[in-house]
């Protein structure tokens, strides 16, 4: 079953988790690695490769981001070629269910792709969608 890593700044995957706890309960194989002001990011970086290898048995890793160039994102996008692991930023709450329903059904790479979609799909004009 392919893992899936949430790395943001602060404690916004702690956020996600708790979120998707409220309508899955306990899920295997999810983790998150918060990235505070004051933390070193180089140690970071290497808890990053920690967390791929622990949460890898044969399947891969989808890391979800919350930012494209902060240092989550770059300590995610300094393993992806040593590592069967992709990622995606712009994490959300529905972007993270759609991962876990999805992953027994197909592999990381198209796993990535399918999580890109349910993440735009959620984001709604809620006046328009109600026709107001």
């Amino acid at each position: 079953m392919t893992g899936i890593l949430l790395l943001t700044h602060g404690r916004f995957c702690e956020g996600i988790l708790e979120g998707v706890e409220m309508f899955m309960g306990e899920v295997e194989k999810l983790e998150c690695l918060k990235l505070c002001s004051d933390d070193d990011v180089m140690l970071y970086r290497n808890q990053v490769a920690e967390y791929i290898k622990k949460l890898d048995d044969g399947d891969g890793v989808l890391i979800l981001t919350d930012l494209m160039g902060g240092s989550p994102y770059n300590a995610a996008a300094s393993w992806l070629n040593q590592f069967s692991a992709e990622c995606v930023t712009g994490v959300n709450l529905p972007m993270v269910l759609e991962a876990l329903e999805s992953r027994p059904n197909m592999p990381v790479q198209e796993l990535a792709e399918h999580c890109i979609k349910a993440a735009i799909d959620g984001i709604v004009n809620v006046k328009k969608h109600l026709g107001l």
